[in-house]
């Protein structure tokens, strides 16, 4: 879904100062990358027909961040890992590579249902495909400009849990690309509200959440612990349904 709303925002967007939006990139070094830490969360992710409320098969996404550094090199950075279950079996693996300090992406290779590999290089300025990967899908001859400095939005509720969130009505533009749809460009999310998410009858955590609009009625809003910063849940809607992660404890 997230290709299709890429085209829509990117041909609408311009970054209005004077509105006191943040701009967060790959360079700017706003992004509070020290709250970053190591760890596996796990996520249920399903749909929910609007009309006829029909729930879907429900997914697993197992996403994990560590540290580390680049061989041969003194450069400290984040490996990113996200493991998506589906039918009781592994429906997409992928692995990543960012800055530690500003998150900007060095690299992944994403395996599609056990077969097809798409790996791709973040270097001088370029999305590329990565030459070191065997049987690599991508197109050889892709080479496209990273301006503005992008983040992955593979990674986006990675990100979301180091925005330098302190209120209500804050506004971020963020330089996101997905490396299997390559726009770059800013996208817009705003701190809508701080609110109370109940996990049962007894016990509620206290949340920022962070809302973006797509266009056409289509919409993400994500909870984000005030605590522990890290996304606790993200409802969306598009197309006639709505989409759920819910962290699973």
């Amino acid at each position: 879904m997230r290709i299709l709303f890429s085209l829509a925002l990117l041909s609408g967007i311009t970054i209005n100062t004077s509105a006191q939006v943040d701009t967060i990139n790959a360079v700017n070094n706003r992004l509070e990358t020290n709250r970053l830490s190591e760890g596996t969360a796990r996520y249920l992710v399903y749909t929910v027909d609007s009309l006829t409320n029909i729930v879907s098969t429900a997914d697993v996404w197992e996403r994990s961040v560590s540290f580390g550094a680049v061989q041969g090199s003194t450069q400290s950075v984040v490996l990113f890992e996200w493991k998506w279950f589906h039918n009781e079996s592994l429906f997409r693996h992928v692995k990543a590579v960012a800055d530690r300090k500003t998150l900007a992406p060095i690299s992944e290779v994403s395996l599609f249902k056990g077969y097809a590999f798409a790996g791709y290089k973040f270097t001088q300025g370029f999305l590329t495909p990565d030459s070191t990967v065997a049987a690599n899908r991508v197109n050889k001859s892709m080479k496209i400009p990273l301006n503005p400095p992008i983040l992955n939005w593979e990674w986006d509720m990675e990100t979301f849990s180091i925005l330098p969130i302190k209120t209500a009505g804050q506004k971020f533009a963020i330089a996101f690309m997905d490396p299997n749809s390559p726009q770059p460009g800013y996208f817009v999310y705003e701190v809508a509200r701080a609110e109370d998410l109940p996990l049962n009858k007894e016990v509620s955590i206290k949340c920022w959440v962070l809302h973006i609009n797509y266009g056409n009625g289509a919409y993400a809003s994500f909870w984000i612990s005030q605590q522990s910063h890290e996304v606790l849940k993200m409802k969306e809607f598009f197309n006639g349904s709505y989409r759920y992660k819910v962290k699973l404890y």
